[in-house]
């Protein structure tokens, strides 16, 4: 084998890996933001049967400071909140943590 079929092979592994790393750390979380892009909004979904307080984090771009908007969000079990956020800009998920009245 030349040296360049060995990178390629350990490119196309290590690609692999890393995909799948992702995924399954996707797979683990309770709470998953769901895109309807014909509304062009996003929606919080609970999949798990356990009230969560998900931390959503904004990100838009253009801002002047870069800081990002932060909010709190309490899902009941099964329940779907669209989040407010209009536009341009990335969301995501920082935190999952279980109701304050469920601890």
């Amino acid at each position: 084998m030349t040296n360049r079929m060995k990178w390629a092979a350990l490119a196309a592994v290590l690609g692999a890996l890393m995909a799948g790393e992702a995924h399954a750390i996707a797979l683990n979380r309770c709470v998953k933001i769901v895109r309807n892009p014909q509304v062009n909004r996003e929606t919080l979904v609970n999949t798990c049967p356990k009230c969560l307080v998900a931390k959503v984090e904004r990100r838009r771009p253009g801002s002047a400071t870069g800081t990002p908007n932060m909010r709190d969000f309490t899902l009941p079990p099964g329940a779907s909140q669209p989040l407010p956020f209009r536009g341009p800009g990335k969301t995501r998920i920082t935190s999952e943590a279980p109701c304050p009245q469920a601890q």
